[in-house]
């Protein structure tokens, strides 16, 4: 006899049918998951940073400005960072150092304006170069506690107390998946660096590295190095230290290269010098998970090199800053602390309108020429104080009897009779036929008409605008 079901039974039954189904089904989904996942519909994940860098702009805050057409300048960066920040604002912005390029006080001025200026632009790295060393360990720590940008160096040992200069710095970056856990490191060549300095010693970068590296790498995602060195010393670098996934190097590369630099997993990546350029390199990776402990893997890179030319205007709040800068220059009479040296031992300057009492027909020649209106140019751009412009707009600056405020020698403005032939005391005196016989040609006037301040120069075409008449013709 078949005894009638109890529906308690009846409802155990199909809670328990019910719950094994269910787990099946879980089980099935996370077994076949792994083989047939474009059938489960599961993104890829492919987290994706970018990375600015610039470096070595060794004191050139924006481009001479004598030319056209010149490269560079800190107002035009802004303005190219603004546009790359509307693309994506989580940017990574890293300097590879040398900021300034100047010793003595205008040096130290340039360092503080360049910092602002990176500092307003959102850079969050600064990696201490070899001239940046030269303004002195107390004014270096002064400025990595005021500045915005942090100060890193991975292999410098100081043995004073510098204080907020980190070995290195961990930033978040958030990405559409996820927030990503960069590792920023930054050595200096030894072979950079001389044996003046006593307050610091520069160490074996591989050496610095190694434990700070195997510190880092349960604690970030991808490891970034900037490497203020030569690129061949910088490949060695990346073979001692397979864990680091970028490293962006440079020591007087003018122009960066359209390429990429691989060592096993890592890219080496050069940095133009002077500001000109500025790269963005793109990390993307194909891992589908970055845990912790666990790096990109797969790296896929896009490097972009964009020169800071015409095409980008000047953004008004760097401007601002450079003009306050000028006119510190001016304030602390930078033009009055010039250090100076004898021409001769009894030659001194006298001043074009003394060389025009003899020589009328060739003064009113120069009179019409660029060399006489060079002082004025540097007026129109408000840079008539600044030591290292005005030394190629006036006679003698760097001499004594020469150029030293327009107030106190006016008569040395321009490029006069002696910046070619010397200081004419003695010819006035004299009359000597011998005086100012020079060998004009391209290296003299490439003193002041080089690369860097007169792109365009063509010695014959410019020699024919300023070559003057010869005496009774």
């Amino acid at each position: 006899m078949i005894k009638p079901i109890n529906q308690i039974t009846v409802l155990k039954t199909c809670v328990i049918i019910s719950l094994l189904l269910f787990l099946f089904n879980q089980g099935c989904n996370s077994l076949c998951g792994k083989e047939v996942e474009g059938d489960l519909n599961i993104a890829p994940f492919t987290p994706v940073i970018h990375v600015v860098f610039t470096g070595e702009e060794n004191g050139y805050l924006e481009p001479c400005g004598c030319s056209e057409k010149q490269l560079g300048g800190f107002s035009k960066r802004h303005t190219l960072i603004n546009h790359l920040r509307e693309e994506d604002e989580h940017l990574i912005l890293l300097s590879l150092g040398d900021l300034t390029g100047n010793v003595g006080r205008q040096g130290e001025i340039k360092m503080e304006t360049a910092l602002e200026a990176l500092g307003l632009m959102g850079y969050d790295v600064h990696n201490i170069g070899e001239k940046d060393l030269d303004i002195g360990t107390d004014l270096l720590g002064y400025f990595s506690q005021i500045s915005n940008v942090g100060f890193i160096s991975s292999n410098i040992k100081f043995t004073t107390p510098v204080l907020e200069i980190k070995p290195y710095v961990i930033k978040e970056v958030k990405t559409k998946e996820t927030i990503l856990k960069v590792g920023i490191l930054g050595v200096l060549s030894p072979e950079l660096v001389g044996n003046y300095y006593h307050d610091m010693e520069v160490m074996d970068p591989v050496l610095s590295l190694k434990p700070l590296l195997k510190d880092l790498h349960d604690k970030t995602d991808i490891l970034i190095l900037l490497s203020h060195a030569e690129v061949e010393e910088s490949i060695k670098i990346a073979e001692a230290c397979p864990d680091l996934n970028l490293i962006i190097s440079g020591h007087m590369v003018d122009r960066p290269d359209l390429y990429l630099e691989k060592v096993n997993d890592t890219y080496i990546i050069p940095v133009g010098e002077k500001g000109k350029y500025v790269g963005k390199i793109t990390l993307s990776s194909q891992q589908k998970q970055v845990g912790e402990g666990e790096h990109f893997d797969n790296l896929s890179p896009g490097i972009e090199i964009t020169p800071l030319d015409g095409k980008f205007e000047d953004s008004s709040d760097i401007t601002m800053l450079l003009k306050i800068y000028q006119h510190r220059l001016r304030d602390e009479e930078l033009l009055l602390q010039v250090i100076k040296s004898d021409p001769s031992s009894s030659l001194t300057f006298i001043g074009n309108d003394d060389c025009a009492v003899c020589h009328n027909k060739i003064y009113k020649h120069w009179e019409e020429t660029g060399h006489a209106s060079a002082y004025e140019t540097l007026e129109k751009v408000e840079h008539e104080y600044d030591p290292e412009c005005v030394e190629c707009h006036v006679v003698g600056l760097n001499y004594f009897t020469g150029f030293e405020t327009i107030e106190s020698t006016p008569g040395l403005k321009g490029v006069g009779c002696e910046s070619c032939h010397g200081p004419g005391s003695d010819h006035k005196e004299t009359q000597s036929k011998d005086y100012g016989r020079v060998d004009v040609g391209v290296e003299r006037c490439g003193t002041c008409h080089n690369d860097e301040h007169s792109p365009n120069f063509e010695f014959e075409d410019y020699w024919q605008k300023i070559k003057h008449p010869r005496e009774g013709k």
